[in-house]
């Protein structure tokens, strides 16, 4: 959200940046892209149908050779469904050779092979040549051969894909939700992540699988920060979004520029795929240059910065520091809002006035890091000043841009002054590097506006305003509806402005309360319909257009139903400023801010082995994979993953064709993991599939005879059933993601 950002907008680093020189000439060469993606969507798809159409074929060839190699009659092999339409088959190609009639469908998916005397309830001449006259042994063969055949297959692709180059994620921790398990056990964006529960993995998929299969026990990672080996042990939390458990990390993104949209701000000054960010600058006129560099941030958090400083402003330069090659260049972006004052139709961006919270509360500190010794949860940094001999005079903290705007590029040492008094000094260098990942500032305590007669009777009443319950501060929740358990300590203040603590006794009780941050100005943005009209930082917004505006949420949510009566009238804004004087302005909402169109490149690297290396990983993974089949249907029956996890045939082919966008050897590395499924799936003892085939057969080698056809007949058309319907239910959750 561009302006009027939630109260819950978070710190990043970019707050705590350097000042640099004045911004060099803009970069104008257009970036060249001779083939787009959305060209090379068509033979993606087709490689991914091809593909795994081409894995049916070969565990079917698995059984048409096993069922020769025995002496059984073949009557059709096919490859692909063959629907009827109007009495027509769809058949691409179907000849008859032999006493076989081979056929290839009009859609590439699926194929079957049909045996003389198969099927329970086929006709029967019980010639030698029919399948149910061959012995136990020769039928087991028929009915693994397709199995065994995947597998086989599985482990020469994993061959083939490490030999000719897998691209994989780096399994570096680009950030940790704040306030997630992986924060709160201390783990930090640069991790580089080796282990996961003493099983070393040298990418992130695997690293992600393993975690999300280890259920909602506990995670220990053994990690490399700064060349130092540490183990970290972590308690996942269930996501019902994801549908699994888990710690809150996600992959750390490169410094290359990966993708930049056609007709945005970032191709109008020629920045190109492939280029590295290395540096932002912001220059707001009549304000001090603000700066992220590149240097000690990871890519993550420099990418961090240069959000948080395009959403800092509505007019501006914005100067990227860009490496193309061996080429050091600048592409400077003048910042100023879309000439409609409307969001173009199907557009997402939204008007807004642009006003940001005041941001200045400490709400997290991440446990056993350096920060604790300098600051405590719920401090309000209200002002800071640089020593005497630097600059003595005290500003007012009003976001987290303001410490950047003072000290520039110096790391110097800054007097921070909280609510109660005390001063606290700290470097100026160690607060960018705290903000954001050790270090959470927020829009501050948050004030009740709806209560419970739980609450009630714990003496927590309307205006209220709750600090914190048990070791955790409220934070930006805008509802307390989990059970407090007994013995949890509550903080607050009254109405009246006495602190108060009750630690709640007995059974758990859900306290029900709805909270609000009033919706302070920390400041207008530069060039903003607010600044332009003049409101004030510091300033209480009460109405808008005669509504009530209790929190920040609320303003967010009338200016932008202000936008969806589709005229550019003014809106009302009454608001109480500084000095306690109420004021009312008609103010004009416009979109602010123009996308800049660019997007970063995971953090990868390609992992490539020689043959005698390739063969024994092509093992491994085999070995891995095919043992997760089972690791995960276990998960799913516990509950440990949810079923909207699972991928259909539409999220298999979609998929295959974004990862054959990567590159072959993804997609080689894809075919064969899925040939490792269809072969381990196929055989687990479930009626319909070849491993109930083969248990019906045990049962028949256990009594001496077949099992009763009518029993037979009864189950399949069970697991028929079962079978459909966990193809729809599969099938809907890939049309869900795809859309």
């Amino acid at each position: 959200m561009p302006a009027d950002l939630p109260a819950g907008r978070k710190s990043t680093p970019a707050a705590f940046a350097r000042r640099s020189g004045q911004p060099g000439a803009s970069h104008r060469n257009r970036s060249r892209n001779p083939r787009t993606s959305q060209e090379l969507v068509p033979l993606n798809l087709l490689l991914a149908i091809l593909g795994i159409g081409f894995l049916i074929f070969v565990h079917e060839l698995g059984h048409f050779l096993a069922a020769k190699f025995v002496g059984v009659r073949v009557e059709t092999f096919a490859v692909g469904f063959q629907p009827t339409i109007f009495g027509w088959k769809a058949r691409l190609l179907a000849f008859k050779y032999g006493e076989t009639e081979y056929v290839i469908g009009l859609i590439p998916l699926g194929g079957y092979v049909q045996m003389a005397g198969e099927e329970v309830g086929q006709e029967r001449t019980d010639s030698d040549d029919e399948f149910h006259r061959k012995p136990i042994p020769g039928r087991l063969l028929i009915l693994v051969a397709g199995a065994t055949m995947n597998l086989i297959f599985g482990f020469l692709l994993f061959i083939f894909a490490f030999t000719v180059g897998v691209k994989q994620q780096a399994p570096v921790v680009g950030s940790a939700t704040q306030q997630g398990p992986a924060w709160t056990a201390g783990i930090r964006s640069g991790d580089l992540i080796k282990k996961v529960n003493g099983e070393s993995w040298s990418d992130y998929s695997n690293v992600a699988t393993a975690i999300a299969l280890a259920g909602s026990k506990p995670v220990t990672l053994t990690i490399d920060r700064q060349n130092q080996l540490r183990e970290i042990s972590i308690d996942p939390q269930w996501d019902p979004v994801a549908g699994r458990f888990r710690i809150g990390i996600v992959p750390a993104i490169s410094d290359k520029i990966g993708m930049v949209q056609p007709d945005s701000l970032a191709a109008g000054v020629g920045l190109q795929v492939g280029d590295r960010l290395r540096g932002v600058r912001l220059a707001i006129p009549s304000q001090n240059t603000v700066a992220v560099t590149a240097d000690g941030l990871s890519a993550d958090r420099t990418l961090m910065g240069l959000w948080n400083l395009r959403n800092t402003t509505a007019a501006g330069k914005l100067s990227l520091d860009i490496l193309r090659g061996d080429e050091s260049l600048v592409a400077t972006i003048d910042l100023a809002p879309p000439a409609t004052s409307r969001s173009d139709s199907g557009s997402t961006a939204r008007r807004g006035i642009g006003v940001v919270p005041r941001s200045r509360t400490v709400m997290a500190i991440q446990p056993g890091c350096a920060a604790e010794k300098s600051f405590r949860l719920g401090d309000e940094l209200v002002s800071m000043r640089l020593p005497d001999d630097h600059k003595s005079q005290a500003i007012e903290i009003l976001d987290l841009l303001t410490i950047g705007e003072l000290v520039g590029d110096s790391d110097v040492e800054m007097i921070l002054t909280s609510s109660d008094g005390t001063e606290t000094r700290v470097q100026s260098e160690s607060m960018r590097n705290w903000i954001g990942e050790e270090l959470i500032i927020g829009s501050g305590i948050r004030t009740v506006i709806q209560t419970s007669p739980a609450a009630q009777a714990l003496g927590i009443d309307v205006g209220s305003e709750i600090l914190s319950i048990g070791n955790r501060l409220v934070g930006d929740s805008d509802y307390i509806d989990e059970d407090i358990q007994s013995t949890t300590p509550i903080r607050w203040i009254d109405a009246s402005g006495e602190a108060r603590q009750v630690t709640h006794e007995g059974d758990p009780i859900s306290l029900g309360l709805v909270l609000g941050t009033p919706a302070r100005v920390g400041r207008s943005l530069y060039g903003s319909p607010a600044q332009i009209a003049g409101i004030p930082a510091g300033a209480i917004i009460d109405e808008i257009n005669g509504v009530r505006i209790d929190r920040w949420n609320d303003l967010v949510g009338a200016i932008h139903g202000a936008d969806d009566n589709s005229t550019d009238e003014e809106v009302q804004i009454q608001f109480t400023d500084r000095a306690g004087q109420s004021q009312q302005l008609a103010v004009t909402p416009r979109v602010l801010l123009e996308p800049l169109g660019i997007g970063m490149s995971a953090r990868q690297f390609t992992e490539k082995h020689s043959i005698q290396e390739a063969v024994v990983q092509g093992g491994r993974q085999s070995w891995i994979w095919g043992g997760r089949i089972f690791l995960t249907l276990k998960a799913l029956f516990a509950g440990d993953v949810h079923g909207k996890n699972l991928n259909g045939p539409v999220g298999i082919i979609d998929l295959g064709r974004k990862v054959s966008e990567v590159g072959i050897g993804n997609l080689l590395f894809l075919l064969a993991l899925i040939s490792i499924n269809l072969g381990v799936f196929n055989l687990l003892p479930f009626p319909i599939l070849d491993g109930g085939h083969i248990f019906f057969l045990l049962i028949e080698g256990i009594r001496g005879r077949p099992v009763p056809e009518r029993i037979q007949h009864s189950v399949h058309m069970v697991a028929f059933f079962l079978l459909i319907s966990l193809a729809l239910f599969v099938t809907y959750n890939d049309l869900m993601r795809l859309r």
